[in-house]
């Protein structure tokens, strides 16, 4: 146990530390344009990479280790790296968005019939109060997944806030998840952590290649610790985790609309935005990563505060709203969601 996890902590920070060659090798170096791309100097986005080869690595390991019964790790596995992949190619070229949401949505549906555990078959709306899906059970999910690998795409755009979003969820998952994926969990949590203070100081950046497969694999741990603990990670805890950032993916989406503008085409009116206008970099991203966080861990640990923490990030969501609405700045054509 020990020497795996030596093993895994020096492989991501070998990854981080070499982020500069690396980046060059693989072509994926963000430069600034003074637009949205505003940081000071060209840095690799290599942040995905570093974090999920060696977590990949892991679930296949882990795969053979539990044999028949470990066919999620297979589905992580095939997640991490088929979303790594489309990441880094998008990264270099820029995949036009239309394509990139049907390979998105064609990966997710390949994942989904992989592991049929994983399909949402039902609506928890109350204990006793469900909906069944019947047959747009699969594409329900599908649109689930892609919906929320978008919505932490789009919130990739302020140092520590993706990662830090995702170390948050992967610590509440570990208060639900069975002991099967409880080393897998510490090992992610562990490279998010190693990853951050090199995100924060713009050693490097997570990039499409790490922004969907953190989603991906986030999205497909929640619904599988969901499904395999039965009604112990309820709906609504899900629903509180990751309100804030798909919430404001879907404002921002609309609001777009409703400007006759394309959904598709990126702008600064983001939350993540709004916020280091309002405040300094560092304040917004502990101002956000504390409403996301603290009522998102209050609820793990006292399930039954679910329902005042979610009261309590809608007003909250809704006030950081109000006290950033001044000068919020128009769109700006960008190549992909964002």
């Amino acid at each position: 146990m020990m020497y795996s996890v030596v093993w895994f902590g020096l492989s991501v920070i070998t990854c981080c530390s070499l982020a500069g060659p690396l980046g060059r090798i693989l072509g994926v170096i963000d430069y600034p344009d003074g637009g949205r791309h505003a940081h000071a100097r060209p840095t690799p986005l290599v942040g995905g990479i570093a974090l999920m080869v060696p977590l990949v690595l892991v679930a296949l390991a882990e795969a053979v280790w539990y044999g028949p019964s470990g066919t999620i790790f297979l589905v992580l596995a095939a997640a991490g790296s088929g979303f790594l992949l489309l990441g880094w190619y998008d990264d270099r070229d820029h995949v036009p968005p239309g394509v990139r949401l049907v390979i998105s949505a064609s990966l997710c549906g390949a994942l989904v019939l992989l592991q049929p555990d994983l399909i949402l078959t039902e609506i928890h709306l109350a204990p006793d109060q469900v909906v069944r899906l019947g047959m747009i059970a699969v594409p329900f999910t599908i649109i689930c997944l892609v919906g929320l690998q978008n919505a932490i795409n789009m919130a990739d755009g302020m140092n520590g806030l993706v990662i830090g979003l995702a170390a948050i969820w992967t610590g509440c998952l570990m208060f639900y998840a069975p002991d099967q994926l409880q080393l897998y969990l510490r090992f992610m949590l562990l490279g998010l952590l190693i990853l951050l203070p090199f995100n924060l100081r713009d050693s490097l950046f997570l990039g499409d290649a790490g922004s969907y497969s953190i989603g991906a694999t986030i999205g497909l741990l929640m619904i599988y610790c969901s499904k395999a603990t039965g009604s112990q990670l309820p709906m609504l805890t899900v629903v509180l985790w990751l309100f804030v950032p798909v919430a404001d993916c879907l404002r921002v989406m609309v609001t777009r609309l409703l400007s006759d503008r394309s959904p598709m085409i990126g702008d600064k009116n983001h939350l993540h935005h709004r916020l280091k206008r309002r405040w300094d970099a560092s304040h917004a991203l502990v101002i956000y990563l504390g409403l996301v966080g603290i009522p998102s861990l209050v609820a793990a640990i006292w399930p039954v505060a679910t329902e005042p923490m979610l009261t309590l990030v809608v007003a909250g969501y809704g006030g950081v709203l109000w006290l950033t609405r001044r000068n919020v700045v128009a769109a700006r054509s960008s190549p992909g969601l964002v």
